[in-house]
């Protein structure tokens, strides 16, 4: 094949895999189009796309993917894993692990993009066969809080919004209740293939979250930071994000309905400013249900919602696990149709 035709080539494959990344992007110099890597923008963990990605200020097994510092305040190890059907037969696959230690939290999380089968062209638009690309991210997390106490390892902190577990006690004895503060950081590596072609890149991410009294969370976020990727002859950059966020849970008597409102300001490197906030019920520490929104105006998902189901109250009360969830949600990406994704979490 001619170097131009190959080259051309390349470009179609990779303006395809950016595509299935990022439906319908602007095209806008400077704007959508001028990154690689978008495949780390798809929402893929089955509880924060049910809220529409409003996660910055939340704890939880997936913090890792919005705020590592998320991962400072999460007292106890846990696994999560999600599959997302993604449009036109498009996959993607998530396995996060975090284990909490007396000098803070560590996390590792993995997620792969297959995009199928895709027509390929030569430079006379004649259909050459087929081909495919692939996209990976590997990362490993690290997140601390202040104040932290090593006999609360295993228990959970009064001061934060209180998950839905039932097998994990709550700290009873006395702790300053003024504040707590968390930082974190993140290393990854990225690794998409087009065709022949291939590239990788490392980035890193880094957070910071505060809890006030009355569950009252903030946080704030730098992703995909540093990093770049080369394709036929191009040099483009990751999509950092700047994150923005808080959340704060509301309360029936005896906890019989807990309600949690978070919400989110995200800018993206090549596009301008996106609001989401979501809501989740959670009654009786059993049942779940999750609903969001996004202010995105020209490309993805608005709405999306899900609901979760615990399953820790048939755990025997001396068994190593603690606690088991599964967790549906749908993202409604318009003309080209709903998205699903379908997650499970264990803490020990």
């Amino acid at each position: 094949m001619k170097k131009s035709a190959r080259t051309m080539l390349l470009r179609a494959i990779a303006a395809a895999a950016l595509l299935a990344a990022w439906p319908a992007p602007r095209a806008l110099a400077g704007g959508a189009g001028t990154t690689t890597a978008n495949f780390l923008k798809i929402p893929v963990a089955a509880v924060p796309s049910g809220l529409a990605e409003a996660y910055t200020a939340m704890v939880g097994p997936d913090s890792m993917l919005y705020n590592p510092a998320g991962l400072g305040l999460l007292s106890y190890s846990s696994l999560s894993g999600s599959h997302n059907q993604y449009i036109d037969g498009i996959t993607q696959e998530y396995l996060a692990a975090t284990w909490r230690s007396p000098w803070g939290t560590l996390g590792a999380a993995f997620t792969t993009l297959n995009s199928g089968s895709i027509d390929a062209y030569d430079a006379n638009d004649m259909r050459i066969g087929d081909t495919s690309s692939g996209h990976t991210m590997m990362s490993l997390s690290f997140g601390q809080s202040w104040p932290h106490f090593n006999q609360d390892i295993g228990k959970l902190d009064p001061m934060l919004i209180t998950p839905g577990w039932t097998k994990v006690p709550l700290v009873r004895d006395y702790r300053p209740r003024s504040y707590r503060f968390s930082a974190g950081a993140t290393v990854k590596k990225i690794s998409e293939k087009l065709g022949s072609d291939s590239a990788s890149s490392y980035a890193y991410d880094a957070g910071v979250l505060l809890v006030l009294p009355h569950h009252f969370h903030l946080g704030a976020s730098a992703l995909n930071m540093g990093g770049s990727e080369k394709f036929a002859g191009e040099t483009y950059k990751l999509p950092s994000a700047a994150r923005f966020g808080f959340a704060k849970d509301f309360r029936t008597i005896n906890d019989v309905m807990v309600f949690t409102l978070s919400s989110d300001l995200v800018k993206y490197s090549d596009s301008g400013y996106i609001s989401a906030t979501g809501l989740e019920t959670d009654v009786m520490r059993l049942f779940q249900l999750r609903i969001g929104y996004q202010t995105r105006k020209d490309s993805g998902s608005r709405i999306s919602g899900g609901f979760g189901m615990t399953f820790d109250s048939l755990a025997d009360k001396n068994s190593f696990l603690r606690g088991a969830r599964v967790d549906y949600s749908y993202l409604d990406y318009g003309s080209l149709g709903g998205t699903h994704r379908l997650g499970v979490q264990f803490i020990w």
